[in-house]
């Protein structure tokens, strides 16, 4: 493991820009440093799923409520690499939260860099939560297609051929 962040004061994910041009980061804060990893949009739903249903083993839930100014992101930005893989787990006796990050590596030329993230259980509600609603501040959704719709108010729509009102 090349970066261990087990007690961590701050995890968080957000993003950069606007809906359809979005890039996502994760932001985790000791007393040493402050590191922020760069994800793609389903990894960081991804999160919060996972948590959620970590969370539901030991009978607890996502917050419904959260102080969303605590989970921003920090400037400056300079995420040290991108994700490829997530694997999240559970001590339950402890109940303490574990997401193991490594790095994306497109040729296999290397050994990819690994940290691993470690969170109370209050931290673990946080993050899940606040991932899922980020990741559902994006562009509204085609109700016959589901694909994202245009900030100019519409698309082509597949479930139409391409053909008839623009779903808005």
């Amino acid at each position: 493991m090349d970066l261990i962040l087990d007690d961590p004061k701050r995890v968080t994910v957000g993003y950069l820009g606007v809906p359809g041009d979005r890039t996502f980061l994760m932001e985790v804060e000791d007393d040493q440093q402050r590191v922020q990893f760069l994800l793609e949009k389903a990894q960081v739903g991804g999160i919060g799923d996972l948590l959620a249903q970590l969370l539901a083993r030991i009978g607890d839930r996502p917050p419904a409520d959260w102080d969303r100014d605590s989970m921003s992101l920090y400037p400056p930005f300079s995420p040290i690499w991108r994700v490829g893989s997530i694997a999240a787990g559970i001590d339950p006796d402890e109940q303490r939260f574990v997401l193991e990050l490594s790095e994306f590596v497109p040729d296999d030329d290397r050994e990819p860099r690994e940290a691993r993230v470690g969170m109370d259980r209050d931290q673990a509600r946080r993050l899940s939560a606040h991932a899922s609603e980020i990741v559902g501040e994006g562009r509204e959704r085609c109700r016959l297609c589901s694909r994202p719709i245009e900030p100019t108010g519409g698309h082509v729509c597949p479930a139409t051929n391409g053909h008839g009102p623009l779903t808005v």
